[in-house]
């Protein structure tokens, strides 16, 4: 440092009203010095520090830096830290840079799941907050056809509210809240089943960049955290008591359309009305097997093992852990064993509440029209022979 050099910065602290040995100490702080660097003497104050080669001074100059607006002092700022450097005094590293506030994250989609009906129908909701107000996508999905319908629109909260609650309060569907990923995996694979969007309104593809960028999950049910899947063990146990799962009002649908049970009841009342004299075994056999072609027809045992997953995790989250297991149980026993399908109680009253409604309509009509008949059918004819013959036999 020449003397000169210090004799300047000793005149241009003092005009500044600073001491130069304090400041050389670093006795005067960022505090003191930062509003001088705005003023006019803002790059000769930097100059002036330079001159002063202590390690107190070399982190002043470093602090100082971020204060200095104007890029003329910033520049006088760097040349007296190198300055100071080449004197041998260490220079401390900047301080790192403050980190940028961290931008709060988008509010998450929201899904809403129903119940499905007889014909394997469910709605899928999935709402997307915006700015003002929010994204409604809306389908209608079917288990195993796939997508039936779909549509998007923008709409209020207090509008989308409104029209959950119309909804549930004129057609009895629940909503339940569901992961919307998973949700949003169901209709992009509802979305393949359907033809892959070759009708616009089964065109989910075309609408999903609304809502997401991300690829798509796994299409699977959802999971509920509220039960736990039954072990192989438990899943036999729990199944024997599956019949009791025709009590909750979300199976209470599950009746095929009379024109797809009709061959069945039909079969069966042919059986009956049957000339040939069997055994009450090898009757029951053979109903049997015409209600375990009906089981695998009307309920075939993959779309029903995924339906009752999706039905389970309604029950879960709306408390009712047992049948949920149950559901859970049977979806298990389906998938590992199909053909044993007619051996779980609940598929076998599924496919004998689908037939036997019907046969008892039909069995009524048939005796109404017997009744007025002048022609008895061989198994008639038969029947009544011996239900005579047992009435004259002495007791």
């Amino acid at each position: 440092m020449s003397a000169r050099g210090e004799q300047a910065a000793a005149a241009t602290l003092a005009r500044l009203g600073l001491d130069l040995e304090a400041v050389r100490a670093g006795r005067v702080g960022v505090d003191a010095l930062a509003p001088l660097l705005a003023g006019s003497d803002g790059a000769a104050l930097a100059a002036a520090l330079g001159e002063l080669p202590s390690p107190e001074v070399a982190a002043l100059l470093v602090a100082l830096e971020p204060h200095a607006g104007e890029r003329a002092v910033r520049k006088e700022i760097r040349r007296s830290l190198y300055r100071v450097g080449q004197r041998g005094v260490p220079v401390p590293a900047p301080p790192a840079p403050a980190a940028a506030p961290r931008t709060p994250p988008a509010p998450e989609a929201e899904g809403l799941l129903s119940l499905f009906d007889g014909g394997g129908d469910r709605l899928i909701w999935i709402i997307r907050p915006l700015p003002t107000g929010a994204l409604l996508i809306a389908a209608q999905v079917n288990e195993p056809e796939g997508l039936r319908e779909v549509s998007a629109g923008e709409a209020s909260r207090k509008q989308i509210r409104a029209a959950r609650q119309q909804l549930e309060a004129e057609s009895g569907l629940r909503l339940v809240a569901a992961d919307w990923r998973t949700l949003d995996a169901l209709l992009v694979e509802a979305h393949v089943r359907a033809g892959g969007g070759t009708a616009r309104e089964r065109d989910y593809l075309r609408l999903r960049p609304r809502l997401t960028h991300e690829p798509p999950r796994p299409p699977a049910e959802p999971v509920s955290a509220q039960v736990t899947a039954p072990s192989a063990e438990e899943s036999a146990a729990l199944a024997a008591g599956s019949a009791a799962l025709l009590e909750e009002p979300e199976l209470a649908p599950w009746v095929p359309a009379p024109e797809a049970a009709a061959p069945f009841v039909e079969e069966i009342a042919r059986l009956r009305e049957s000339p040939l004299v069997l055994s009450r075994l090898a009757q029951e056999e053979r109903v049997r097997e015409v209600l375990r072609r009906a089981a695998a027809t009307l309920f075939p045992p993959a779309v029903l093992a995924r339906r009752l997953e999706g039905t389970a995790y309604l029950l879960a989250e709306t408390g009712r852990a047992l049948a949920a297991r149950r559901a859970l149980a049977v979806a298990q026993l389906l998938g590992a064993r199909p053909a044993a399908a007619l051996d779980v109680p609940l598929v076998a009253l599924l496919a004998e509440r689908a037939v036997g409604s019907l046969l008892a309509q039909a069995t009524a009509r048939t005796e109404e029209e017997r009744r007025g008949a002048l022609v008895v059918t061989p198994g008639q004819f038969l029947r009544d022979r011996a239900s005579s013959r047992r009435a004259r036999t002495p007791g």
